[in-house]
């Protein structure tokens, strides 16, 4: 217990030495500090920059867990309100259930008060044709009446065993999140833990790497901003039709239409756009290189269709100061909204087959779309 203790006060005395970083750097007028900063972080030696990935890979995983926890928090969450309006649903299908049940009890005593004679005698003592047909039909309603009574509570009796079946799998299902969200909670303090000694064993350059630290985590943070800021403003030019005439050369082959745009394209539209955060393209054999040049993040990966007109980048991995980004970091860059190019405004109504990326190209193949 008091293992467990000590671990939570790290964990706060930790936390808060961040805090307290952060706080001072948002609410100060730092610019110099800020440059101090990357300078030593462009400066460093080879064995200064081991240490520093090192703590930023830990530093990765750290906030992966908490992303996790927030996400598994989440879904618990959703999972209760589900599990709230299954109990409710339970609870007025047995209502029914009783209800119909108790209906059906009393007619068949209706029936067992009158006795099997009491039908006939019904039919028999009919004054004529007409009454005859009247009382046949009014003994029929009444066996159809039963009938539908029967399969009233079959239905309920069915639908009752099939919402508990549901309540049970999703209480499991919770039963199996909250674990997990146990697990995430202790690896998250071990990561700390073992950040904290990590950092403990610097000695005096504890203060500089915590500080290195923070100034990576918050050029992390603006890197989001740019990023969603960059891909609706670029998505934005290509839906309006904001590009060179000549952006697309097409040729026609036995496949369909042959379109390529080159990565040169892609920079003078950025270049042409003052609005754009800075960015570069560069197109090589198989892959694409996204790079914020002024904050030294390089992101690696493709262009894949999700829509006949429609592609979307997909980061494969990345790099910062030439520090490797583990896949949650990536993907929390793009959390406002990934890189995605409608390019109907470029190929029409035309359907998009197939991006293949080449040296300093990309070639999009087309299937024409005649009516």
């Amino acid at each position: 217990m008091r293992g467990k203790k000590n671990i939570f006060i790290s964990l706060s005395v930790f936390i808060a030495v961040i805090l307290i970083f952060t706080s001072s750097t948002l609410l100060a007028d730092n610019e110099s500090n800020i440059s101090e900063i990357r300078e030593k972080l462009d400066n460093i030696s080879e064995k200064e920059k081991q240490i520093l990935e090192d703590l930023f890979i830990k530093f990765q995983e750290i906030e992966e867990m908490e992303r996790e926890n927030k996400r598994i928090s989440q879904e618990i969450d959703t999972m209760k309100i589900g599990i709230e309006g299954l109990g409710e649903k339970i609870e007025k299908e047995e209502t029914n259930y009783k209800h119909n049940l108790n209906a059906l009890e009393n007619i068949l005593k209706s029936y067992q008060r009158m006795g099997p004679a009491s039908f006939l005698d019904i039919i028999l003592n009919s004054d004529n044709l007409t009454d005859l047909i009247r009382r046949i039909n009014i003994v029929r309603d009444l066996a159809r009446n039963t009938g539908n009574l029967l399969d009233k509570i079959e239905e309920s009796k069915g639908s009752l065993i099939l919402e508990k079946s549901n309540l049970a799998e999703k209480l499991k299902l919770l039963e199996d999140k909250q674990e997990a969200l146990g697990e995430t909670l202790t690896k998250k303090q071990e990561l700390v833990k073992a950040q904290e000694e990590y950092l403990d064993s610097l000695a005096e350059d504890k203060e500089l790497y915590l500080e290195r630290l923070q100034y990576i985590s918050m050029i992390m943070n603006e890197l989001k901003i740019i990023f969603s800021d960059f891909t609706k403003e670029f998505a934005k030019i290509i839906e309006e039709g904001n590009f060179p005439q000549d952006a697309v050369k097409e040729t026609l082959t036995l496949r369909g239409v042959k379109g390529i745009i080159e990565e040169k394209t892609f920079n003078d539209i950025i270049a042409a756009h003052k609005g754009l955060p800075q960015m570069e393209f560069k197109f090589s054999s198989g892959k694409i290189e996204m790079e914020a040049p002024e904050k030294n993040l390089t992101l690696e990966g493709k262009f894949v269709i999700i829509g006949d007109q429609i592609i979307k980048f997909e980061a494969e991995k990345g790099s910062f100061y030439g520090m490797p980004l583990e896949k949650g970091t990536i993907e929390d860059l793009f959390e406002e909204g990934y890189f995605i190019l409608n390019l109907e405004p470029l190929i029409g109504k035309n359907i998009l087959r197939s991006v293949e990326i080449m040296d300093g190209y990309m070639e999009l193949l087309v299937t024409v779309k005649l009516f």
